[in-house]
C-alpha cells in the first residue's frame, strides 16, 4: 500500500540514492535503544527480588521477547515470563507485570519526547494529553494498596472468580512494587534515553536520504518519530505495523516537506532498523535459549512468594 502511494518506481529510486553507509550507525544506535531497556528489565528483576537468573540468561530471555513483537501490544513479550519460570520457578503471574510496566514507560518516555516538538508542531496534542493522563491515572491507582487489598479479599470471597484471586495478587503486588516513585523515575529516565536513541536512528536515516543535519532536524525528527510510534502503539496493531509506517510518512511531508516517494523511504528504511532488526535479534535469542517447556494441564498460581 505504501509503494503504491509513493509510486513505486520513484520510491525504488529515492531507495537506490538512499546513503547505505548510515546504516551501520543507524543499527548501532537502534542496540543502544536495546542495552538501555535491557537495564530496564535487569532493573525490574531485582525490584521483584526475583533470584537464580545470570545476567547472560536475563540478556537473552529479553532478547526473546523481540520475536513476538509482532503482536497487538506486544503483549507475545509474555514470553519473556514463561522462560523466566522455566528458569528461576519465579510464577508467571509475578513476572509477567514487567511487559505492562515496560509499555507504560515506554509511553510516557515517548510522549515526553513528543512534547519537545509541541511549541512548533502541536499536532495530536490532545491525544498525547489522554495517553500521558490515562497513563499517570492507572499508576495512581495501583499505588492505592488499601482499595486494592479491599478489592482481592472480596475478589477471594466470590465462588466465580475466588480461584484465581492467588493469581490476581502476585499481578498486583509486582505491579506495586515496580510502580513506585523511585522505580517508576529510574524506568522513565532508561526509556528516555532508550527512545532517544531510537529517534536518533531516524535522524541517521533522514541523513542518509541526503537531508542536512541540523538541531532542527533532529527536533523535527523526534518529533515525528516518536508521534508516529505511539499512534502505532495505541492501534494496538502487530508491532503498530503500517499505522506506525503511514504516521512517519505523512508527517515527514507536512513538516519536514519531503517529497511522498522519499518519506515513504524514510519511513521504510527505519523500520527496517528498528523493528525488523530486532525481530531478527529475537529470533537468534530465541533459538539460543530453546522453546520453552509448556505442561499440558493448567495450575492456577497462589500467592506464595515467587522464591518460596
Amino acid at each position: 500500500a505504501l509503494a503504491f502511494y509513493a509510486d513505486a518506481p520513484r520510491l525504488l529510486s529515492a531507495l537506490a540514492n538512499f546513503g547505505w553507509r548510515f546504516i551501520p550507525l543507524a543499527l548501532a544506535a537502534t542496540a543502544f535503544n536495546y542495552v538501555l531497556r535491557f537495564l530496564r528489565w535487569h532493573y525490574y528483576l531485582g525490584v521483584l527480588d526475583v533470584k537464580g537468573v545470570t545476567p547472560r540468561d536475563s540478556l537473552l530471555i529479553f532478547l526473546t521477547g523481540f520475536s513476538l513483537t509482532l503482536t497487538p501490544g506486544k503483549l507475545g513479550e509474555v514470553l519473556k515470563s514463561l522462560l523466566l519460570k522455566n528458569k528461576s520457578g519465579t510464577p508467571i503471574s509475578y513476572s509477567a507485570p514487567i511487559v505492562i510496566a515496560e509499555r507504560l514507560t515506554d509511553l510516557l518516555a515517548m510522549v515526553l519526547l513528543a512534547a519537545l516538538g509541541f511549541a512548533f508542531y502541536p499536532l495530536g496534542l490532545g491525544i498525547l494529553a489522554l495517553v500521558l493522563v490515562a497513563t499517570a491515572a492507572f499508576v495512581v491507582l495501583v499505588q492505592q494498596r488499601p482499595f486494592a487489598e479491599t478489592l482481592l479479599l472480596r475478589m477471594e470471597h466470590m465462588r466465580a472468580v475466588g480461584k484465581f484471586a492467588g493469581l490476581a495478587r502476585n499481578l498486583y503486588e509486582s505491579a506495586y512494587l515496580m510502580l513506585r516513585l523511585k522505580p517508576l523515575l529510574i524506568a522513565i529516565l532508561l526509556g528516555l534515553g532508550a527512545w532517544a536513541a531510537e529517534c536518533t536512528t531516524f535522524f541517521l536515516v533522514l541523513m542518509g536520504l541526503g537531508l542536512a543535519p541540523s538541531a532542527l532536524l533532529l527536533l523535527q525528527g523526534t518529533f515525528i518519530y516518536a508521534g508516529a510510534s505511539l499512534f502505532g502503539a495505541v492501534s494496538m496493531l502487530p508491532g503498530g505495523l503500517g499505522a506506525t509506517e503511514a504516521g512517519i510518512a505523512l508527517l515527514l511531508q507536512q513538516i519536514v516537506h519531503l517529497a511522498r516517494d522519499r518519506a515513504v523511504a524514510a519511513s521504510l528504511v527505519v523500520r527496517l532498523c528498528t523493528l525488523w532488526f530486532a525481530v531478527l535479534l529475537g529470533v537468534l535469542a530465541l533459538l539460543a535459549v530453546g522453546l520453552p517447556k509448556v505442561s499440558a494441564s493448567v495450575k492456577l498460581e497462589t500467592n506464595e512468594p515467587p522464591n518460596s
